[in-house]
């Protein structure tokens, strides 16, 4: 799972969070009042339709007319909007010139500048967005290092370095945020949350991803939406998987699944990844295997099935297989190894799988096609110049043809198979005894 896989996923989320809970200094007026209540409700669309009314009046003064339109800003920008965003208070800085040395104004242009990065289409992100959201993050930082919300500025400036996989410098500010106060109220939760992604995926200490997560956890508001929750459990789950824990890793994704609210406009983007969650851990789980396949099924009919090549829906076709033929379902292995390779035709493991395909064919007693999936198999090796060194494979590949009366095949085969296998592998002397029979019947 890289950055973008996550922070595209929450971003908004994490933004919504942080407007809903910040407290404005202009709800004094009604009108604000209930532009804040609806912020705080998590109604983007009810602020919308408030700010729209309160700018109505042609005589409106411009401090008030600059004051709504950040406010609009902020609201067009949780909703996954920057550029209509950055266009809000752009106007409101032509209307009010001062409003440009505020700390909350520097953050906000911040915030909307690092957005229209992270946001960005696949191949349109632009560099110069984050340095732009890091020279405002810079400011604050410098001339006003007492600023309420000088912790969410730490925690967004480490989330930059890590999207330039500057990781010591991530480290550094997230850690620098926790050192200040925790405000917004979640923002220390976030922090923790983002040295245990670094952990668990630039460093490769799931152990101590584990720590920053539960850390995380406690730490998270319980008043908030349950977006980010989820892919915080789902995360943990992972943490736990690698460490060896998978009943807590188990817990963790059930614990993702729960969390799911179904009138939230994420739910249809987090539900199958969140089956597929579960269906990662219980894969490794001894007797689990059909509970396994029912959950890869559910992310699967969650997802909108890609229309070329995706290396997640190859792999869970992948795992839907290794689980089938563990359970003697060999048609539905067989039918998911094709598919995996579908979706991924230039798969690492393509001669591997195709060598699960011979064998689910030869335990249906399917000997034609044990003899095609191999010759396939070898097809692929000569192809991307490998040679099979397995000798399993020339050895069902002898029990094929030995199974068809072609003896003259299944002595080459098992002759290959013998010299490839070690004295001391499983079958070595199965495959003497009958390379034997092969050749006494070939010559009969």
């Amino acid at each position: 799972m890289n950055f973008w896989g996550w922070v595209d996923e929450s971003f908004v989320v994490r933004y919504k969070e942080r407007i809903r809970m910040e407290k404005n200094f202009m709800a004094h007026d009604v009108q604000f009042e209930a532009i804040e209540l609806a912020l705080q409700n998590n109604d983007l669309r009810k602020a919308e339709i408030l700010i729209a009314k309160a700018l109505r009046p042609d005589d409106l003064d411009h401090e008030t007319r600059a004051l709504l339109l950040q406010k609009r800003a902020q609201v067009r920008l949780a909703a996954g909007r920057p550029d209509d965003a950055l266009s809000e208070i752009e106007e409101a800085l032509i209307l009010k010139p001062e409003m440009s040395t505020l700390s909350d104004v520097k953050l906000l242009l911040g915030d909307i500048y690092f957005a229209k990065f992270v946001l960005a289409e696949f191949g349109f992100a632009d560099r110069n967005d984050t340095e732009t959201a890091l020279n405002y993050y810079n400011d604050i930082i410098k001339n006003d290092p007492s600023f309420a919300q000088i912790a969410w500025v730490y925690y967004q400036r480490g989330c930059i370095y890590l999207s330039e996989n500057a990781i010591e410098a991530a480290i550094e500010n997230l850690k620098q945020a926790l050192s200040q106060e925790n405000n917004p109220s979640y923002v220390h939760a976030y922090a923790f949350e983002r040295l245990g992604y670094i952990a668990l995926y630039e460093q490769r200490i799931p152990e101590q991803a584990v720590v920053y997560f539960e850390q995380a956890a406690q730490l998270y508001p319980k008043t908030t939406t349950n977006a980010w929750i989820t892919q915080l459990h789902i995360l943990r789950s992972r943490a736990f998987r690698e460490v060896g824990d998978y009943e807590q890793a188990l817990a963790a994704a059930s614990a993702a699944l729960q969390s799911l609210d179904p009138n939230a406009p994420d739910y249809k983007r987090a539900l199958p990844e969140t089956h597929l969650a579960i269906g990662e851990v219980l894969a490794l789980i001894p007797n689990r295997e059909a509970e396994a396949i029912e959950h890869l099924l559910l992310f699967l009919q969650n997802s909108k099935r890609p229309l070329g090549i995706d290396v997640t829906w190859s792999r869970v076709h992948e795992l839907i297989g290794d689980l089938s033929m563990s359970l003697k379902q060999y048609e539905q292995a067989i039918e998911a190894y094709q598919t995996s390779l579908q979706f991924n035709p230039d798969h690492p493991w393509e001669i591997n799988i195709r060598y699960q395909i011979a064998r689910c064919y030869y335990r249906m007693k399917a000997y034609e096609r044990v003899i095609a999936a191999i010759e396939q198999m070898q097809a692929t090796a000569a192809k991307e110049n490998l040679v099979i060194t397995d000798y399993r494979v020339f050895y069902i590949l002898g029990n094929a043809y030995f199974a068809l009366e072609r003896y003259l095949e299944a002595t080459e085969a098992y002759q290959e198979a013998l010299r490839l296998a070690p004295p001391n592998a499983d079958h070595y002397h199965k495959i003497i005894q009958y390379l034997g029979y092969a050749e006494r019947l070939q010559l009969s």
